[in-house]
């Protein structure tokens, strides 16, 4: 991956299953010089992480449903 365009198979660098990220999905880039791939299942995971560790969402104790903007506990 010497350059940031699309080839026709490119492999996840977490749990290195290979993707088509024109009609998948997924993210392409660099973290400072070094290049990653991502597809979409781990892509999503990383922003659900994202999201849970900045503490912008929080989960109801019953059913697992989202609850967004609730920062009084």
């Amino acid at each position: 991956m010497s350059r940031l365009t699309p080839d026709l198979c490119i492999k996840c660098n977490i749990c290195h299953c290979e993707f088509d990220i024109e009609s998948e999905g997924g993210m392409q880039g660099y973290i400072g010089i070094i290049p990653f791939s991502l597809c979409p299942m781990c892509f999503s995971g990383i922003m659900d992480m994202f999201e849970q560790l900045s503490g912008d969402v929080e989960y109801d104790d019953k059913d697992g449903q989202e609850i967004q903007g609730d920062d009084e506990d």
